[in-house]
C-alpha cells in the first residue's frame, strides 16, 4: 500500500490534534447546552400551562402541593437517574448551613405593595413567556459543564424562571397566593440535592413569591407549620 499524499492538502490546512480536539468539545458543548434547552422547556411548558389555567383570584384554601409540581420534582428525578450513568456528579456549593435556611417563606423578606394595580396581562404577552426566557441567557443558563449537577441546575433554572414570568402575569386571591407560597416550598424542599448552589435555587423561588404577593390583592400569608405539614409525604 502506498503512503499517503500529504502534498495534495497545504499543511497550513491540514488540522492538527489540539484544533480537532477544540472542535470536538465545542460540537460536544453545543449539543449538551440543546439538551438542557430541551429539557428545561419541556418543564417550562408543564409550569407555565399549570398557572395560567387556574384561578387563582378564585382558588380555595390550599389542601395539598399542586399535581404540576409533584409531576416536575418527578421529571428532575428521573432525568438525574437518566444522565447519572454518563456523567461524574460535578460539585456541590452548598448555602448558610443555618437551620433557618430550610424553613418555610414567611412574609418577612417579600415585597407588599398595597397600592398596585391589579389586572390580567393580555394573552400577547402570555404567548411571548418562552421566547422571553430565551433571551434572558446570563440569568438562565452560564456555561453548562459536563457534570450531572451542571446539568441538572440548567435544566431547574429554566423552569423556575418559567414560573417566575408566569406567576408575573397572574392576579392572585388570598388562597391564591397561599398555594403559591405551599408550592414554593414543596420544590425548595425536594430540588436542592440537584442544584450545584442552594441559594441560586432560594433566591430563584422567593422571587417567585415575592412576585405572586406584589400581584395579590389580599398578601396574608400562611403560617409556617402548617405549609410543611402540606408538604409532608402521604
Amino acid at each position: 500500500m502506498f503512503p499517503p499524499d500529504r502534498s495534495a492538502v497545504p499543511e497550513e490546512l491540514t488540522p492538527t490534534v489540539p484544533q480537532l480536539t477544540a472542535l470536538a468539545h465545542d460540537t460536544v458543548q453545543q449539543s449538551l447546552t440543546r439538551f438542557v434547552q430541551v429539557k428545561g422547556l419541556s418543564i417550562s411548558q408543564m409550569i407555565h400551562t399549570s398557572v395560567k389555567t387556574r384561578d387563582w383570584l378564585g382558588a380555595l384554601e390550599p389542601r395539598n402541593v399542586r399535581a404540576a409540581m409533584k409531576r416536575v420534582v418527578e421529571e428532575v428525578t428521573d432525568l438525574d437517574t437518566q444522565i447519572g450513568t454518563l456523567f461524574e456528579e460535578g460539585t456541590v456549593r452548598t448555602a448558610n448551613s443555618d437551620s433557618s435556611a430550610r424553613r418555610p417563606h414567611s412574609v418577612a423578606g417579600s415585597r407588599i405593595n398595597s397600592s398596585s394595580k391589579y389586572k390580567y396581562n393580555h394573552s400577547d404577552a402570555e404567548s411571548s413567556l418562552l421566547n422571553k426566557l430565551f433571551n434572558d441567557k446570563v440569568e438562565i443558563f452560564g456555561v453548562i459543564q459536563f457534570t450531572k449537577l451542571s446539568i441538572l441546575t440548567g435544566v431547574i433554572k429554566i423552569g423556575l424562571k418559567a414560573f417566575l414570568e408566569s406567576v408575573r402575569l397572574r392576579t392572585f386571591g388570598k388562597f391564591g397566593l397561599q398555594q403559591v407560597q405551599v408550592d414554593v416550598y414543596y420544590l425548595r424542599e425536594y430540588l436542592w440535592r440537584f442544584v450545584e448552589e442552594e441559594r441560586l435555587l432560594y433566591f430563584l423561588l422567593e422571587e417567585v413569591v415575592n412576585s405572586a404577593v406584589d400581584r395579590c390583592i389580599d398578601p396574608v400569608m400562611m403560617e409556617p407549620s402548617v405549609v410543611m405539614l402540606l408538604c409532608e409525604p402521604t
